[in-house]
């Protein structure tokens, strides 16, 4: 405790904010991003949130949100956190950020609130917003998949006992990933589920955009649905998409549904096999059917997948 208050103090100092105001202070838990999250209350009351990266392999990470407060969060159809200040120096990034509350677990939201969220992805998947020029170089952009990569997500998948269905997926990276370029480029928030959308008074806060780059949309909307139906969730695909689409300003067709089947695919093939390993056998169970679903989905070329 005594290490987060000098770090704590420390960041106020570099951004100007006066550590002295400072009253109470909680170190958040489920910072999977490796920042150290941590609720403020200043002596007047107001209460904010400290992001604070100071691991050097983290820094590209925590200076891509930095970028994104600094250069383009006030232009997004979405909202995020306020930023109230910010520094970023040679061995440590801070953000401070307005406060919002955490929304209900994703198996207590409601049909017409999946809907909801699935409007703002596609307003901010929505051409008017141009990310595609050098202004914007600090964005994440899409890589090809190494074949380390690659041989460590089969080797998993064998340990699951499905690398006759994941190792043929695995060969046709190429064409999954030309089956998501068939959409146009947008930007993404790049890690997208229901734990990095938080509540205020005027509804959804968009948090954490350290992965925020540039893709075709798919990808988000896969995140969210597979992370949702891991914890028990059954979001409203079918509803979802039709409101996506239409905020996004995109046709219902089968190039979109093709994109969405090509982005599911690819992150199970190499999002999940590790964290499948280590999952209670229920929980993982139903991921592996759709991993089933999914794949022969994609064999016979059928486009839209059932709810």
């Amino acid at each position: 405790m005594h290490d987060d208050e000098e770090l704590i103090a420390r960041c106020l100092r570099v951004m100007r904010h006066g550590p002295e105001s400072l009253r109470d202070h909680q170190r958040l838990t489920g910072a999977a991003s490796g920042a150290g999250v941590h609720r403020l209350v200043f002596g007047d009351g107001r209460v904010a949130v400290l992001k604070v990266t100071t691991t050097p392999e983290l820094n590209d990470r925590a200076r891509r949100e930095f970028w994104f407060y600094q250069a383009l969060a006030a232009q997004l159809p979405v909202r995020t956190p306020r930023l109230l200040a910010a520094a970023d120096t040679a061995d440590l990034t801070c953000l401070l950020l307005s406060a919002a509350e955490p929304t209900p677990l994703p198996d207590q939201w409601a049909p017409r609130e999946w809907v909801a969220a699935a409007e703002e992805l596609g307003a901010l998947h929505h051409p008017s917003l141009a990310v595609g020029n050098d202004r914007y170089s600090w964005l994440n952009r899409p890589r090809r998949v190494a074949r380390t990569e690659a041989a460590t997500a089969l080797t998993a998948w064998r340990q699951l006992g499905l690398d006759s269905i994941a190792g043929p997926l695995l060969d046709q990276l190429g064409q999954l990933d030309a089956a998501i370029a068939e959409l146009p480029v947008c930007l993404l928030h790049g890690d997208w589920h229901a734990g990095n959308l938080l509540l205020d008074q005027e509804g959804l806060v968009w948090a954490d955009w350290q992965e925020v780059g540039v893709g075709h949309g798919p990808e988000d909307l896969a995140l969210l649905w597979q992370r949702a139906e891991f914890d028990g969730a059954r979001p409203p695909r079918e509803a979802m998409l039709d409101a996506y689409a239409a905020a996004r300003g995109i046709r219902p067709d089968v190039a979109l549904e093709r994109a969405i089947l090509a982005a599911e695919i690819r992150l199970l093939l190499l999002g999940w096999p590790t964290h499948l390993l280590l999952a209670e056998p229920a929980e993982r169970q139903g991921l592996l059917d759709h991993l089933h679903h999914l794949s022969r989905r994609w064999a016979v070329g059928v486009a839209r997948a059932d709810a």
